[in-house]
């Protein structure tokens, strides 16, 4: 099997209310795709960064996919810039597992669970709505959905933070658990750690990237004062920057993303390092559907660590906002059950695209 085509589909999905964090406006959800075309007819789909078209002639063109970790390691150039190969790294795991007709989480080792507990991830500020009673009625939806975590945006001010952990609460009631994520909304440690405190009292389960990710002198400053998880690392790329934190113990849970930090081959490097250290993993997934396909198949193969979880689930963030990326570009849909998310069985990532909506929401921006 040798590939003999690489397309790439920008896609922008247009938000009928648009939402915010506390640093920007989303009118839109965009997504990058790319379809690997082989010899022998098999197709794989992955999601996230992309090389240069000299990079996938040179490195990409004519290879086996089963050489999967040295044409990852030659685009990005040994990890370092493993941002801009991951579409094509998590096609070529679509691909093995088409090939030999099993799901990608059996070439990685085998299922150890055949369904994760999701959190609602969404709580954004919406434009022309109340925020609180909006927060409280999504918290509801949520709750009456099966969900048994919510994961609130914040980064707003020390004031304003804890009214919105309120609302939620007071919509979602005294059993669901609430996480906090400022998306690196405060510019100083001192603010972060005030409204940290001021948090405290509503017992999130974490909170999330309250100062930009590269502040670890920052981040060891707020796990010191704080009482809860401090959480991040989203936004990272390669094994050797999620060392940095891991050996300045800079944070509680770490959250890579498998279409930011490198794919599979990149994401079990890190699983390695927080495993050694005993740091609780999260993977962090706000996109389309490849994406979160190829989080639930990395998901399944993560080794049960029945401590850890007994504290804190391997929870699968289930992005729950306006987004048809998610929601339509699969033929067979992603569904909740009992709070649940079932792992696909299928071969491959598990994801049948469905071509109507690609060319529905390509863009040529």
């Amino acid at each position: 099997m040798k590939i003999t085509e690489v397309i790439t589909h920008k896609l922008s999905f247009p938000l009928q209310r648009p939402y915010r964090n506390s640093r920007f406006w989303m009118r839109a959800r965009p997504a990058t795709l790319v379809e690997v075309r082989t010899d022998n007819e098999l197709v794989g789909w992955g999601e996230g960064g992309v090389p240069s078209e000299e990079a996938i002639d040179h490195h990409v063109i004519g290879a086996n996919p089963f050489n999967y970790e040295l044409i990852y390691d030659a685009l990005s150039d040994n990890g370092r810039e493993g941002n801009t190969a991951c579409a094509i790294e998590i096609a070529l795991w679509d691909l093995m597992g088409k090939a030999l007709d099993k799901p990608v989480y059996q070439l990685l080792g085998g299922a150890r669970r055949k369904r994760v507990p999701a959190y609602a991830s969404g709580f954004f500020q919406r434009e022309g709505l109340d925020h609180f009673q909006d927060l409280a009625e999504e918290a509801r939806r949520c709750r009456d959905l099966g969900f048994g975590a919510l994961k609130a945006r914040i980064g707003f001010g020390p004031d304003y933070d804890p009214q919105i952990l309120g609302a939620m609460r007071n919509g979602a009631g005294e059993d669901v658990g609430l996480a906090a994520d400022a998306n690196q909304g405060y510019d100083d440690v001192d603010t972060a750690i005030e409204a940290g405190k001021r948090l405290a009292d509503l017992d999130p389960l974490w909170y999330e990237e309250p100062i930009h990710r590269d502040d670890l002198d920052g981040y060891c400053r707020l796990r010191e004062a704080l009482p809860m998880r401090i959480s991040g690392a989203e936004g990272r790329v390669g094994v050797r920057s999620f060392q940095a934190v891991v050996e300045r113990q800079a944070m509680d849970i770490l959250q890579p993303d498998i279409s930011i930090a490198g794919g599979f081959t990149e994401c079990r490097r890190v699983w390695s390092l927080a495993w050694a250290n005993r740091i609780p993993i999260l993977p962090h997934y706000f996109g389309a559907v490849v994406r979160l396909a190829a989080t639930l198949q990395w998901m399944a193969a993560i080794p049960v660590d029945e401590e850890a979880e007994e504290k804190l689930p391997l929870y699968l963030e289930l992005d729950v906002m306006e987004n048809g990326l998610r929601t339509e570009l699969s033929r067979i849909p992603f569904e909740l059950e009992d709070g649940m998310m079932p792992i696909p069985d299928r071969p491959g990532l598990g994801v049948e695209i469905d071509e109507a909506a690609l060319q529905k929401y390509a863009t040529t921006d």
